[in-house]
């Protein structure tokens, strides 16, 4: 857990949001996974909510949730290419998918919430539903795990072109979802408890998605850097016009060291 991440959780937990939920290193810190002694059923979500606290919603909203749509096209074209080779990599890239299509469904939910909210043009707070707790029970939800960053002894996982050129660019992508979430936490504004725990999840999660993809790449048995990126490639960061795309091989002039 980075020093930022860290205090990100720390900052949120001592702000007194209702609900809050238990953190381990494996479960979500919200929407934990779906457990069918547990009801199945959901509950509202309530803060103090104003005009300014609607506004950094919708922002986080409509720049997160195109971008989880382009990590899912993303990780479902490499997953039709022949060429992919890595199963660590095919089995992330599954749980993208997974993960990241019910994490638009959460943020498709918390939209309806805060839409149907009467906010005064004052921005003076009204007590509002912001959020609905429970989808990931009333869905049968459970979040696919990342794959661990060290094999099994003996065991291989060979490593393409194809894997390197996904990772790549999937690198970049995931790093555009952590400035998004970093920005929202940092927004003054924002004061709706669930989607900062959402925005947890994502930070922790994909960190540790980066991690995995970084050690794929420095797998391959070739020079990494000498495998195209096009930030083309990169879907749903239409809204990031002052994102910095760079290769993830080329970073601080350190390259991933390469096999031979």
């Amino acid at each position: 857990m980075t020093r930022r991440l860290f205090l990100a959780i720390s900052a949120l937990l001592t702000c007194g949001f209702t609900a809050l939920i238990p953190i381990t290193s494996t479960a979500a810190i919200i929407e934990q996974d779906f457990d069918s002694g547990e009801p199945w059923t959901t509950w509202p979500w309530y803060e103090f909510y104003t005009l300014d606290n609607y506004k950094a919603d919708k922002d986080f909203i409509t720049g997160m949730r195109p971008h989880h749509a382009g990590a899912i096209t993303m990780s479902q074209d490499y997953l039709t290419n022949k060429e992919a080779s890595s199963w660590r990599l095919q089995r992330l890239a599954g749980g993208i998918i997974d993960n990241q299509n019910f994490e638009v469904l959460m943020l498709d939910t918390v939209e309806k919430n805060i839409d149907s909210v009467e906010l005064p043009d004052d921005n003076s707070p009204v007590m509002a539903r912001v959020a609905t707790l429970g989808l990931a029970q009333t869905q049968q939800f459970r979040r696919s795990p990342v794959p661990s960053l060290s094999k099994l002894p003996g065991q291989s996982d060979t490593v393409s072109a194809a894997d390197v050129q996904f990772a790549k660019a999937m690198i970049v992508h995931h790093e555009g979802a952590l400035m998004m979430c970093e920005n929202y936490i940092d927004n003054p504004n924002h004061n709706n408890g669930y989607v900062g725990r959402m925005c947890l999840d994502i930070l922790r999660d994909q960190a540790q998605e980066i991690s995995l993809m970084h050690n794929i790449i420095q797998d391959y048995d070739g020079d990494p850097r000498d495998v195209p990126f096009d930030p083309s490639m990169i879907d749903g960061m239409d809204n990031m016009h002052h994102f910095k795309m760079t290769d993830p091989t080329l970073r601080d002039g350190h390259p991933p060291h390469a096999h031979h």
